[in-house]
């Protein structure tokens, strides 16, 4: 089935007229478009009406031009200086349209709308997020080619990795080799040193690397609008005994999170899996995020952590990254794309965990 018709199909078993999102993601997950996010690429429409003949676009006067231009297989409702608000444009559209029940993916929206068209019933439902959870072809082509940008700047950024560089050298290497293959943006953070932590190495990005640093790099890119996302580390030379076996331990978490990822796996018992792998070296306490987030154009399911966790399917697309930071020692992440085949888990994301450095 194509993305049109799986909205159809969910419309129709909800008894509905049309689904109106306000979400980005959404929006470009069902607009017909080779390349949304070429036209809507920073921030999302004021809203969009999907399940009439054709798309009916209220771009907001920041992306009126690029919408009326390039969305030529739907009607967009231009908007210039001196018009209404899209969200009134919106109102006055919807009371012509004679619907009697709309879904809205965004809950401000939603209950702006209600009350405002005589005879019509809006609901609140992120109907978009469920249907892009199961991935397509389109969907597979563009993570996968993610992924290998991803590949491209982690390595590029392991082989800046030396004593007496920053971390903005590294930066500057892999943000550069991934911009170059063809992403649309690209950030990397690099922890390094005993105050690592989560996302923060407590440090100034300036600092200069030394023999003997523990450093992880946390990434993310944006290829035709999908996340790529990865994270390695390692030790700068040889290090402790202790070191090595922070890594070898986050490693062998990871591998456990990954060899669990089938379909029909509990997302918490996999959670579980991985926390006894810290557990059993004392590390419990020092993990202390999620081990999983979905994959694709941003919000998506499945998600597995410690409050909550789904139920795998096939067709998910999530990530796998357990990481501990010990305090006084340092921090290790380890983080790959996964898609969840029939087969199992396949890992998108496929340069060595042991990056080589250039010492």
């Amino acid at each position: 089935m194509t993305r049109a018709e799986r909205l159809t199909q969910a419309l129709e078993e909800r008894r509905a007229d049309v689904f109106i999102s306000a979400i980005r993601p959404n929006q470009l997950y069902f607009l017909p478009h080779p390349e949304p996010s070429s036209v809507i690429s920073r921030a999302n429409c004021c809203a969009i009406v999907f399940g009439l003949n054709e798309p009916v676009v209220f771009p907001g006067i920041w992306i009126s031009n690029a919408c009326r231009d390039l969305l030529t297989d739907c009607t967009v409702i231009e908007n210039t200086h001196g018009d209404p608000l899209p969200e009134d444009q919106l109102l006055v559209y919807l009371r012509k349209a004679g619907l009697k029940r709309i879904i809205v993916d965004q809950p401000g929206l939603a209950e702006s709308l209600r009350g405002q068209i005589d005879g019509c019933q809006i609901e609140c439902e992120d109907l978009g997020t469920e249907i892009r959870r199961k991935k397509d072809a389109r969907d597979l082509e563009h993570m996968r080619e993610a992924a290998r940008i991803a590949d491209l700047g982690m390595t590029a950024a392991f082989a800046a990795i030396r004593p007496g560089l920053s971390c903005l050298d590294v930066i500057a290497e892999g943000e550069y080799a991934m911009l170059k293959a063809g992403a649309e943006d690209a950030t990397m953070s690099p922890a390094v040193g005993e105050g690592t932590f989560y996302l923060d190495s407590a440090e100034n990005p300036r600092r200069l690397i030394r023999e003997g640093d523990m450093i992880f790099i946390d990434m993310a890119i944006h290829v035709r609008g999908y996340l790529g996302d990865m994270t390695r580390a390692g030790i700068v030379g040889e290090g402790t005994e202790e070191q090595r076996v922070l890594l070898e331990t986050v490693q062998r978490a990871y591998k456990t999170g990954v060899a669990a990822m089938v379909p029909g796996a509990d997302g918490a018992d996999i959670y579980r899996q991985v926390v006894t792998c810290f557990a059993e070296r004392g590390w419990k306490d020092y993990y202390v995020h999620h081990l999983s987030h979905g994959l694709g154009l941003g919000g998506d399911l499945p998600r597995i952590g410690s409050a909550a966790a789904d139920v795998l399917r096939v067709g998910d697309a999530l990530s796998c990254e357990p990481g501990v930071y010990i305090p006084g020692l340092g921090g290790a992440r380890v983080e790959n794309m996964i898609y969840v085949g029939e087969e199992g888990p396949e890992e998108l994301t496929r340069c060595p965990l042991d990056l080589p450095m250039d010492l």
